[in-house]
């Protein structure tokens, strides 16, 4: 099984270790079968020059491309993003003195600033609660009073399926860490306020947008 695993590429035996660590990602689905036969892998890989495998790692995220097969029978690269700590990953909905906390953020991937709830990847030792106390802490200066879960989202499920917790949380007062993470601007908006800045698309992220309305829908 040595000699047979050193004729592996490095993606691929990342793969095969990936998928015995978290078979939940390889689920097996007629709708889109995963290939595991390396020398199809092999074969797709000269005939498109694509890599196949875990192709990319870091302490946040993995960049994961599989060989699918449809229920035609066509074959071809998906990309997947998965977090390389499987839980943990959280978005608060901060309220201070009747207000919400939002931080004015900016976001490489946008290359532009972003006004959004505090949120974090998860972290490896941590569980869900205690990383929301720990990103508060870090992006606003503030202690966690109350905790509330509200439940979870998948932000974007054509490429990732990581599941993140939704707390609503009463804090104290919040103090701006200029700078810490792109962050700006802390800013203190009633809930007519927010719902103005949604109305008026100053709001457009994602997590904030659905947390919100899981936090409403629980009131």
């Amino acid at each position: 099984m040595e000699n047979e695993s050193s004729m592996y590429s490095k993606e691929w035996r990342d793969y095969l270790d990936l998928a015995e660590e978290r078979p939940e990602l390889f689920k097996a689905s007629s709708r889109l079968q995963i290939i595991m036969d390396y020398e199809s892998v092999q074969q797709f890989e000269r005939n498109t020059d694509k890599k196949i495998g875990v192709v990319y790692r870091s302490a946040y995220n993995l960049l994961v491309v599989d060989l699918v097969e449809n229920m035609k029978g066509e074959r071809f690269a998906y990309e997947r993003l998965i977090p390389a700590v499987k839980k943990g990953a959280i978005v608060s909905i901060p309220v201070y003195d009747d207000k919400f906390v939002l931080l004015k953020q900016y976001r490489h991937a946008m290359r532009a600033f972003q006004y959004a709830f505090p949120r974090g990847f998860g972290e490896e030792g941590l569980s869900a609660e205690e990383n929301l106390q720990k990103e508060i802490k870090e992006e606003t200066g503030a202690d966690v009073k109350k905790i509330s879960h509200v439940g979870t989202v998948i932000a974007d499920s054509g490429i990732g399926s990581n599941e993140v917790d939704v707390f609503a949380c009463k804090i104290t007062e919040p103090q701006l860490k200029l700078h810490y993470e792109g962050i700006e601007e802390i800013e203190l908006l009633t809930e007519k306020e927010l719902v103005k800045w949604i109305a008026e698309g100053r709001i457009t992220d994602g997590f904030t947008l659905s947390g919100y309305a899981m936090y409403k829908s629980r009131l």
